[in-house]
């Protein structure tokens, strides 16, 4: 009889030969600049592999200067680099939707469906008057520029012959009204298979960008400036279920009642479903278990609806009904005969398998 072995899903994660860890983003921290900044010169000239895709131009802050373009002390506040001695400072919301933005080289074309994350660091420059509620990236196929320095919303560039975009949108991991330290933006994607180049900015007009704080008061001096350091681009191991092999879904502790699916139990179960979406042979069946606190008769009870919830929620996102199997056993199969250290809580678990799909 075939062993069959117990996973955690990100067990399942395998690579092919390739290095993930490699940071995509050429030049990342700023740190290769071809003189010190001392006025306000155009980025294209200072630094490399930065670019701008407009006509205007953000500012390059080093610890070389120290004057307005120093580091950490410069004209619009104050801040120490990530790392090195180098950042950047953009426009994000300006009188008349000016905007700046930088354009970053990937080190080659991005592939098609795998997946990547995206992360930089924003500090709020202490001169700022307003700060964004959220903020987006854009990749392209080629590095662009555009003439005048107004929005890159959508609209503006669907009309650029032979591009093409791909907009992600960043979760920040704190509030982008702070001054005092770096905020992480971070974001993972898919690629669309031809993204090289990679723009940071804000891409919605005045009346389309969400602020924070009291919107009703802004004068026609208001701004919002961002110094931003500290870019990684990676590319993620997809994910791989092997077939006859029981994996466990990553989610917190089930209460003892509990079967409704957590915020980690849903993200577990949008990558199965992302796997299922690619690989129509594959069925899979999903069993639930229960600790052995209750009756035998409530505790199948309990565990058949973690799986049903597990099962309609892949359902909801596009999984036909006949590729689902699932069931609850109740605490008829406890790990390692329910001896390890909180047993309870392990065996209050969902476990799935991936089989051949069989739809005659």
């Amino acid at each position: 009889m075939e062993h069959i072995s117990r996973l955690v899903l990100f067990c399942s994660l395998f690579t092919t030969g390739f290095v993930f860890s490699q940071n995509l983003i050429l030049n990342a921290g700023f740190e290769e600049h071809t003189s010190c900044p001392s006025n306000f010169t155009n980025l294209n000239a200072l630094l490399e592999e930065v670019s701008t895709p407009t006509s205007s131009s953000g500012d390059y802050f080093n610890e070389c200067n120290t004057d307005d373009f120093g580091v950490p002390a410069n004209f619009k506040g104050a801040q120490k680099a990530v790392e090195g001695g180098g950042y950047l400072g953009l426009y994000f919301y300006a009188l008349n939707d000016y905007r700046e933005y930088i354009q970053l080289n990937a080190a080659r074309t991005l592939r098609e469906k795998h997946p990547y994350k995206i992360s930089f660091k924003v500090s709020l420059a202490e001169a700022s008057s307003l700060s964004l509620k959220n903020m987006s990236v854009v990749f392209t196929n080629t590095r662009i520029r555009l003439p005048n320095s107004t929005t890159l919303t959508n609209g503006r560039m669907n009309l650029q012959k032979g591009l093409k975009f791909h907009k992600v949108q960043l979760i920040p991991q704190g509030s982008l009204a702070d001054t005092e330290g770096w905020i992480t933006l971070s974001a993972t994607f898919d690629a669309k298979g031809f993204e090289n180049h990679m723009i940071v900015g804000n891409f919605s007009d005045n009346k389309d960008t969400r602020l924070l704080g009291n919107v009703n008061s802004i004068r026609s001096s208001d701004f919002s400036y961002y110094y931003v350091d500290d870019f990684t681009l990676e590319e993620l191991p997809r994910i791989h279920y092997e077939q006859d092999k029981i994996y466990v879904l990553e989610r917190n502790p089930y209460e003892p009642k509990g079967y409704k699916l957590d915020g980690a139990a849903m993200a577990s179960v949008k990558k199965i479903f992302k796997y299922l979406k690619e690989n129509a042979e594959v069925q899979m069946k999903i069993t639930g278990h229960s600790d052995s606190s209750g009756t035998p008769e409530y505790n199948k009870f309990i565990s058949s609806l973690r799986a049903r919830a597990v099962a309609l929620y892949l359902k909801k996102l596009g999984i036909k009904e006949d590729r689902i199997v699932w069931e609850g056993v109740g605490d008829s199969q406890p790990l390692r005969n329910g001896k390890i250290k909180q047993g309870h809580l392990a065996n209050r678990r969902v476990e799935f398998v991936m089989t051949n799909f069989d739809n005659e």
